[in-house]
């Protein structure tokens, strides 16, 4: 099975298109900090 993001491979026939795959990712440097960002914020959001 070859995956691509591409409509083509060349040298190729796409015989079955299984459809559209998303995914999200949450980065974090540093879990505490980025945590306590979001603390500092909250008293601002109305």
């Amino acid at each position: 099975m070859i995956i691509c993001t591409t409509n083509s491979i060349t040298g190729r026939e796409i015989k079955t298109t299984l459809g559209l795959v998303k995914g999200n990712t949450v980065r974090a440097k540093h879990i505490g900090r980025d945590f306590m960002a979001g603390l500092k914020i909250l008293p601002e959001v109305k």
